[in-house]
Protein backbone atom coordinates (compact mmCIF):
# COMPACT_ATOMS: atom_id res chain seq x y z
CA UNK A 1 0.00 0.00 0.00
CA UNK A 2 1.40 3.40 -0.97
CA UNK A 3 0.68 6.54 1.05
CA UNK A 4 1.45 10.04 -0.17
CA UNK A 5 3.23 12.66 1.91
CA UNK A 6 1.52 14.90 4.43
CA UNK A 7 1.41 17.82 2.02
CA UNK A 8 2.44 19.10 -1.38
CA UNK A 9 6.15 19.98 -1.50
CA UNK A 10 6.89 23.45 -2.89
CA UNK A 11 7.01 24.03 -6.62
CA UNK A 12 10.67 25.06 -6.28
CA UNK A 13 11.53 21.41 -5.68
CA UNK A 14 10.10 20.39 -9.03
CA UNK A 15 11.77 23.31 -10.80
CA UNK A 16 15.11 22.47 -9.22
CA UNK A 17 14.76 18.81 -10.14
CA UNK A 18 14.09 19.77 -13.74
CA UNK A 19 17.15 22.01 -13.96
CA UNK A 20 19.82 19.37 -13.53
CA UNK A 21 20.50 19.87 -9.81
CA UNK A 22 23.37 18.04 -8.16
CA UNK A 23 22.98 14.98 -5.96
CA UNK A 24 23.94 17.07 -2.94
CA UNK A 25 21.18 19.56 -3.65
CA UNK A 26 18.59 16.81 -3.96
CA UNK A 27 19.78 15.26 -0.72
CA UNK A 28 19.41 18.63 0.99
CA UNK A 29 15.90 19.01 -0.40
CA UNK A 30 15.14 15.50 0.82
CA UNK A 31 16.38 16.36 4.30
CA UNK A 32 14.16 19.44 4.38
CA UNK A 33 11.13 17.47 3.22
CA UNK A 34 11.83 14.78 5.81
CA UNK A 35 12.13 17.36 8.58
CA UNK A 36 8.78 18.80 7.48
CA UNK A 37 7.30 15.26 7.57
CA UNK A 38 6.73 15.23 3.83
CA UNK A 39 8.16 11.71 3.69
CA UNK A 40 6.98 10.76 0.20
CA UNK A 41 8.57 13.92 -1.20
CA UNK A 42 11.75 13.19 0.72
CA UNK A 43 11.88 9.72 -0.83
CA UNK A 44 11.59 11.21 -4.32
CA UNK A 45 14.50 13.57 -3.66
CA UNK A 46 16.69 10.89 -2.11
CA UNK A 47 16.09 8.57 -5.04
CA UNK A 48 16.99 11.30 -7.53
CA UNK A 49 20.20 11.88 -5.58
CA UNK A 50 20.93 8.15 -5.55
CA UNK A 51 20.61 7.97 -9.31
CA UNK A 52 23.41 10.51 -9.50
CA UNK A 53 25.52 9.29 -6.58
CA UNK A 54 25.25 5.58 -5.90
CA UNK A 55 26.35 3.54 -4.11
CA UNK A 56 25.93 5.72 -1.05
CA UNK A 57 24.87 3.75 2.06
CA UNK A 58 24.14 6.84 4.14
CA UNK A 59 21.83 8.26 1.50
CA UNK A 60 20.30 4.83 0.91
CA UNK A 61 19.45 4.58 4.62
CA UNK A 62 17.69 7.94 4.43
CA UNK A 63 15.66 6.77 1.44
CA UNK A 64 14.66 3.57 3.22
CA UNK A 65 13.49 5.41 6.33
CA UNK A 66 11.59 7.97 4.26
CA UNK A 67 9.81 5.18 2.40
CA UNK A 68 8.92 3.46 5.67
CA UNK A 69 7.60 6.68 7.20
CA UNK A 70 5.62 7.42 4.02
CA UNK A 71 3.94 4.03 4.23
CA UNK A 72 5.46 2.90 0.92
CA UNK A 73 6.42 -0.46 2.36
CA UNK A 74 7.48 -2.13 -0.88
CA UNK A 75 9.85 0.75 -1.60
CA UNK A 76 11.16 0.57 1.97
CA UNK A 77 11.91 -3.14 1.60
CA UNK A 78 13.72 -2.50 -1.68
CA UNK A 79 15.82 0.29 -0.17
CA UNK A 80 16.82 -1.74 2.89
CA UNK A 81 17.92 -4.66 0.72
CA UNK A 82 20.02 -2.26 -1.38
CA UNK A 83 21.43 -0.79 1.83
CA UNK A 84 22.73 -4.21 2.82
CA UNK A 85 24.14 -4.78 -0.65
CA UNK A 86 25.89 -1.42 -0.84
CA UNK A 87 26.93 -1.01 2.79
CA UNK A 88 28.49 -4.41 3.39
CA UNK A 89 28.86 -5.95 6.85
CA UNK A 90 28.69 -2.58 8.59
CA UNK A 91 25.12 -2.04 7.40
CA UNK A 92 23.70 -5.58 7.63
CA UNK A 93 22.21 -5.17 11.11
CA UNK A 94 20.70 -1.78 10.27
CA UNK A 95 19.17 -3.16 7.07
CA UNK A 96 17.82 -6.26 8.82
CA UNK A 97 16.27 -4.13 11.58
CA UNK A 98 14.64 -2.00 8.91
CA UNK A 99 13.28 -5.00 7.04
CA UNK A 100 11.81 -6.35 10.27
CA UNK A 101 10.03 -3.03 10.84
CA UNK A 102 8.73 -3.19 7.28
CA UNK A 103 7.47 -6.74 7.86
CA UNK A 104 5.65 -5.76 11.04
CA UNK A 105 4.03 -2.78 9.35
CA UNK A 106 3.03 -4.97 6.41
CA UNK A 107 1.31 -7.45 8.73
CA UNK A 108 -0.56 -4.62 10.45
CA UNK A 109 -1.70 -3.24 7.07
CA UNK A 110 -2.29 -6.66 5.48
CA UNK A 111 0.11 -5.73 2.68
CA UNK A 112 1.10 -9.19 1.40
CA UNK A 113 3.37 -7.95 -1.38
CA UNK A 114 5.41 -5.80 0.97
CA UNK A 115 5.57 -8.57 3.55
CA UNK A 116 6.87 -11.00 0.96
CA UNK A 117 9.56 -8.55 -0.15
CA UNK A 118 10.63 -7.79 3.42
CA UNK A 119 10.92 -11.44 4.40
CA UNK A 120 12.68 -12.38 1.18
CA UNK A 121 15.16 -9.61 1.94
CA UNK A 122 15.65 -10.85 5.50
CA UNK A 123 16.29 -14.35 4.24
CA UNK A 124 18.90 -13.03 1.82
CA UNK A 125 20.83 -10.83 4.25
CA UNK A 126 20.12 -12.28 7.73
CA UNK A 127 18.77 -15.79 7.31
CA UNK A 128 19.45 -16.75 10.93
CA UNK A 129 17.46 -13.93 12.49
CA UNK A 130 14.63 -15.12 14.74
CA UNK A 131 11.54 -12.95 14.91
CA UNK A 132 10.34 -14.14 18.31
CA UNK A 133 6.76 -13.32 19.22
CA UNK A 134 6.21 -12.20 15.64
CA UNK A 135 5.70 -15.86 14.66
CA UNK A 136 1.95 -15.89 15.31
CA UNK A 137 1.38 -12.81 13.18
CA UNK A 138 3.57 -14.23 10.43
CA UNK A 139 1.68 -17.52 10.39
CA UNK A 140 -1.62 -15.67 10.23
CA UNK A 141 -0.28 -13.55 7.38
CA UNK A 142 0.22 -16.70 5.31
CA UNK A 143 -3.50 -16.45 4.71
CA UNK A 144 -6.04 -19.11 3.87
CA UNK A 145 -3.82 -20.61 1.18
CA UNK A 146 -0.55 -21.76 2.80
CA UNK A 147 0.70 -22.93 -0.60
CA UNK A 148 0.65 -19.43 -2.10
CA UNK A 149 3.79 -17.67 -3.20
CA UNK A 150 3.54 -15.26 -0.27
CA UNK A 151 3.41 -18.15 2.18
CA UNK A 152 6.68 -19.57 0.89
CA UNK A 153 8.39 -16.37 2.02
CA UNK A 154 6.52 -16.14 5.31
CA UNK A 155 6.34 -19.69 6.69
CA UNK A 156 10.08 -20.36 7.25
CA UNK A 157 10.25 -17.28 9.48
CA UNK A 158 7.10 -18.25 11.32
CA UNK A 159 8.49 -21.75 11.92
CA UNK A 160 11.89 -20.49 13.06
CA UNK A 161 10.17 -18.29 15.63
CA UNK A 162 7.49 -20.79 16.73
CA UNK A 163 6.92 -21.12 20.50
CA UNK A 164 7.41 -24.90 20.57
CA UNK A 165 8.60 -27.85 18.47
CA UNK A 166 5.13 -29.08 17.55
CA UNK A 167 4.04 -25.69 16.25
CA UNK A 168 7.32 -25.40 14.36
CA UNK A 169 6.76 -28.72 12.61
CA UNK A 170 3.16 -27.82 11.77
CA UNK A 171 4.36 -24.67 10.03
CA UNK A 172 7.22 -26.48 8.29
CA UNK A 173 4.71 -29.02 6.97
CA UNK A 174 2.77 -26.18 5.36
CA UNK A 175 6.03 -24.89 3.91
CA UNK A 176 6.98 -28.28 2.48
CA UNK A 177 3.47 -28.71 1.11
CA UNK A 178 3.63 -25.32 -0.55
CA UNK A 179 6.94 -26.15 -2.20
CA UNK A 180 5.62 -29.48 -3.44
CA UNK A 181 2.37 -28.09 -4.81
CA UNK A 182 4.26 -25.40 -6.69
CA UNK A 183 6.39 -27.97 -8.49
CA UNK A 184 9.46 -27.65 -6.26
CA UNK A 185 9.66 -31.25 -5.08
CA UNK A 186 13.49 -31.36 -4.84
CA UNK A 187 13.26 -28.48 -2.33
CA UNK A 188 10.26 -29.98 -0.54
CA UNK A 189 11.73 -33.45 0.03
CA UNK A 190 14.30 -32.57 2.75
CA UNK A 191 11.71 -30.46 4.58
CA UNK A 192 9.13 -33.25 4.60
CA UNK A 193 11.68 -35.97 5.34
CA UNK A 194 12.82 -34.13 8.46
CA UNK A 195 9.24 -34.01 9.75
CA UNK A 196 8.78 -37.75 9.28
CA UNK A 197 12.14 -38.46 10.89
CA UNK A 198 11.62 -36.21 13.94
CA UNK A 199 7.98 -37.21 14.56
CA UNK A 200 7.52 -34.27 16.93
CA UNK A 201 4.01 -33.45 15.69
CA UNK A 202 2.01 -36.65 15.11
CA UNK A 203 -0.69 -34.79 13.18
CA UNK A 204 1.68 -33.99 10.30
CA UNK A 205 3.72 -37.22 10.12
CA UNK A 206 1.17 -39.09 7.99
CA UNK A 207 0.38 -36.20 5.63
CA UNK A 208 4.10 -35.46 5.25
CA UNK A 209 4.73 -39.09 4.32
CA UNK A 210 1.98 -39.02 1.71
CA UNK A 211 3.35 -35.80 0.24
CA UNK A 212 6.80 -37.38 0.14
CA UNK A 213 5.36 -40.33 -1.77
CA UNK A 214 3.59 -37.96 -4.18
CA UNK A 215 6.78 -36.00 -4.84
CA UNK A 216 8.92 -39.10 -5.30
CA UNK A 217 6.32 -40.61 -7.63
CA UNK A 218 6.23 -37.46 -9.76
CA UNK A 219 10.02 -37.32 -9.90
CA UNK A 220 10.12 -40.99 -10.90
CA UNK A 221 7.67 -40.42 -13.73
CA UNK A 222 9.64 -37.40 -14.91
CA UNK A 223 12.90 -39.37 -14.87
CA UNK A 224 11.24 -42.13 -16.88
CA UNK A 225 9.94 -39.63 -19.43
CA UNK A 226 13.43 -38.13 -19.66
CA UNK A 227 14.97 -41.50 -20.47
CA UNK A 228 16.63 -42.00 -17.08
CA UNK A 229 15.40 -45.43 -15.93
CA UNK A 230 17.94 -45.84 -13.13
CA UNK A 231 16.92 -42.58 -11.46
CA UNK A 232 13.28 -43.46 -12.08
CA UNK A 233 13.73 -46.78 -10.28
CA UNK A 234 15.27 -45.03 -7.27
CA UNK A 235 12.42 -42.55 -7.05
CA UNK A 236 9.74 -45.23 -7.45
CA UNK A 237 11.32 -47.30 -4.67
CA UNK A 238 11.40 -44.26 -2.40
CA UNK A 239 7.77 -43.45 -3.19
CA UNK A 240 6.74 -47.02 -2.41
CA UNK A 241 8.60 -46.86 0.90
CA UNK A 242 7.01 -43.58 1.94
CA UNK A 243 3.47 -44.49 0.95
CA UNK A 244 2.82 -47.75 2.80
CA UNK A 245 -0.48 -49.12 1.47
CA UNK A 246 -1.56 -45.72 0.16
CA UNK A 247 -2.63 -45.57 -3.52
CA UNK A 248 0.44 -43.42 -4.16
CA UNK A 249 2.67 -46.30 -3.10
CA UNK A 250 0.76 -48.73 -5.31
CA UNK A 251 1.15 -46.35 -8.25
CA UNK A 252 4.87 -46.28 -7.49
CA UNK A 253 5.01 -50.09 -7.63
CA UNK A 254 3.43 -49.98 -11.09
CA UNK A 255 6.08 -47.49 -12.20
CA UNK A 256 8.79 -49.70 -10.71
CA UNK A 257 7.36 -52.72 -12.49
CA UNK A 258 7.48 -50.88 -15.80
CA UNK A 259 11.17 -50.02 -15.28
CA UNK A 260 12.05 -53.60 -14.39
CA UNK A 261 10.03 -55.01 -17.28
CA UNK A 262 11.85 -52.74 -19.75
CA UNK A 263 15.14 -53.98 -18.33
CA UNK A 264 14.13 -57.59 -18.85
CA UNK A 265 13.73 -58.38 -15.15
CA UNK A 266 10.36 -60.10 -15.58
CA UNK A 267 10.30 -61.72 -12.16
CA UNK A 268 11.07 -58.38 -10.49
CA UNK A 269 8.42 -56.66 -12.57
CA UNK A 270 5.85 -59.28 -11.63
CA UNK A 271 6.66 -58.83 -7.96
CA UNK A 272 6.22 -55.07 -8.24
CA UNK A 273 2.87 -55.41 -10.02
CA UNK A 274 1.69 -57.86 -7.37
CA UNK A 275 2.65 -55.36 -4.66
CA UNK A 276 0.51 -52.79 -6.44
CA UNK A 277 -2.52 -55.02 -5.93
CA UNK A 278 -2.08 -55.49 -2.17
CA UNK A 279 -4.67 -53.63 -0.11
CA UNK A 280 -6.76 -52.63 -3.12
CA UNK A 281 -10.53 -52.42 -2.83
CA UNK A 282 -12.73 -54.22 -5.36
CA UNK A 283 -12.86 -52.25 -8.59
CA UNK A 284 -9.69 -50.32 -7.77
CA UNK A 285 -8.26 -48.80 -10.97
CA UNK A 286 -4.62 -49.24 -9.97
CA UNK A 287 -5.19 -52.90 -9.18
CA UNK A 288 -6.84 -53.32 -12.58
CA UNK A 289 -3.81 -51.76 -14.29
CA UNK A 290 -1.44 -54.01 -12.33
CA UNK A 291 -3.48 -57.11 -13.21
CA UNK A 292 -3.43 -56.17 -16.89
CA UNK A 293 0.34 -55.78 -16.81
CA UNK A 294 0.70 -59.16 -15.10
CA UNK A 295 -1.33 -60.72 -17.91
CA UNK A 296 0.97 -59.09 -20.46
CA UNK A 297 3.93 -60.63 -18.68
CA UNK A 298 2.29 -64.04 -18.80
CA UNK A 299 1.46 -63.67 -22.46
CA UNK A 300 5.08 -62.74 -23.11
CA UNK A 301 6.11 -66.06 -21.66
CA UNK A 302 7.65 -64.66 -18.47
CA UNK A 303 7.88 -66.90 -15.41
CA UNK A 304 5.79 -65.41 -12.61
CA UNK A 305 6.31 -66.69 -9.13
Amino acid sequence: MRVTGAGVWPLAVLVLAACGSTAGEHETLGDRAYAARHYADALVEYRIALRQRAPNPGLRAKAAMAALKAGDLEAAAEEYVKLAEEGGEERITEAADGLERVARAAVEQDDRDALGKALAGLRAIASGRALGAFAVELARAAGEDPTSGEALNILPYAAASAPDARKQDSLMYLYGLGLARRGRCPDALPVLESLVRRRREPAVVGPAGRELARCALNLGRKALDDGQPQQAEEWFRRAAGYGGSDPLARAAYIGLGDVLFARGDYAGAAGAYQQAMIGAEPGDSLAAIAAEKLNLLANAGAIIR
